[in-house]
């Protein structure tokens, strides 16, 4: 088999694992949070859980990232694959809240592993040429997979009422999509230079800042939507599934196919539209009583976003040569710092404040964050 058809191969069974890998992300999303909330009627109790494989980010994503670089990139992606899918599984055998923390954390120590080595195969296994391309569509597949998992499973749980057995399925589904993995095969030559262009350098740089910001302003903003939806406006867990499902698949789907419409704007001006949009979107998110309206808001929100994502991520892994699992580690650490204390800050808002106000809390971070890129000397070229 020639080099061309290597390549060709690794695209499409990238593509079919983003697909059936990404079955479980709304389960996390939606079942997990009202799994806790059931029991604890407590935003810090689910903060706790979203911000458990965070703190993985931050302790060893890097070792993972330097280990990646240094080993079998695919052997590490398919033993991560495998242990984050059998812990989502056991998430439907734990008995109480810290069992399920562990399992938790079992699961967010291989999926580290996983992301750590997937991201710079990639970036080393896809052309120049080709990577924007396969970034719209694995954006695609992913929202596909996850809309129509999300809905299978939804109906699994109508027929059942069980979310044990949710978690139990969703994991095997991600254990199927191992079958691809194991076609993968490694790149042997890597994408290195020298000395690293200060211009590339400074590109990652300036969006690190910028992502830690957004993260700390977003954080818990799918799960406050989901418990807002169901507390203030009494929307059965089925129907909140089906509305997620419906805004984040469709909304992702349309951005992989008008993202080229925007192809002409300079990426600094995309930010600052994309972060100012998404402000004023949150800040009428809870003010609204027409729940389409909201659902409306949402579907913009994510669409606001997703169409950014695709050129921010092309402009992110471009800035990367050599090291490229660690360069990419710093990034994710930087976002998981900020991801954390948007969570301490955003669930004691909610709790302590009220629910209006943490949505107020997101818009007026993304808001002056705009406002800081606007002012900010930086060119789109280090952008």
């Amino acid at each position: 088999m020639g080099l061309r058809e290597i390549e060709k191969t690794i695209y499409n069974n990238l593509l079919k694992h983003s697909f059936w890998g990404n079955f479980d992300s709304g389960v996390i999303a939606i079942f997990l949070s009202f799994y806790l909330w059931d029991k604890t009627e407590n935003m810090f109790t689910v903060a706790i859980a979203f911000t458990i494989p965070i703190i993985i980010n931050t302790v060893i994503d890097y070792y993972f990232s330097d280990l990646s670089d240094r080993s079998s990139r695919v052997k590490l992606i398919i033993i991560g694959n495998i242990g984050s899918a059998l812990f989502l599984s056991f998430y439907g055998l734990a008995k109480n809240i810290y069992l399920l923390y562990g399992f938790i954390f079992f699961k967010s120590l291989f999926a580290k592993l996983y992301q750590s080595s997937l991201e710079p195969y990639v970036r080393e296994a896809i052309r120049e040429n080709a990577y924007q391309d396969f970034l719209a569509k694995e954006n695609l597949k992913i929202s596909v997979g996850a809309s129509v998992g999300g809905f299978a499973l939804m109906f699994l749980y109508i027929y059942t009422e069980s979310i044990p057995l949710v978690f139990i399925v969703s994991g095997l589904i991600e254990l199927f999509s191992t079958i691809y993995l194991l076609r993968l095969e490694n790149i042997l030559v890597e994408k290195r230079k020298e000395k690293e262009e200060p211009l590339d350098l400074n590109r990652l740089k300036n969006i690190t800042w910028l992502y830690t910001i957004k993260a700390l302003a977003i954080a818990l903003i799918t799960n406050r939507m989901i418990i807002f939806l169901h507390e203030q406006y009494q929307v059965k867990i089925q129907d909140i599934g089906l509305i997620f499902f419906l805004v984040y698949g469709i909304s992702n789907i349309v951005a992989a196919r008008i993202y080229t419409l925007f192809k002409r704007i300079p990426l600094k001006i995309m930010f600052i539209l994309s972060l100012l949009l998404q402000a004023i979107l949150l800040a009428f998110f809870t003010q609204v009583e027409e729940l389409k309206i909201i659902i409306a808001i949402w579907f913009s929100y994510e669409l606001t976003s997703s169409v950014t994502e695709i050129y921010a991520r092309d402009r992110i892994n471009r800035s990367l040569f050599t090291g490229i699992g660690k360069r990419l580690s710093k990034f994710r650490i930087s976002l998981a710092l900020g991801s954390i204390l948007g969570q301490l800050a955003v669930s004691q808002i909610w709790e302590r404040i009220g629910v209006n106000e943490s949505f107020c809390f997101s818009s007026i971070v993304l808001a002056l964050l705009a406002l800081m890129i606007t002012f900010k000397k930086t060119g789109d070229h280090q952008l």
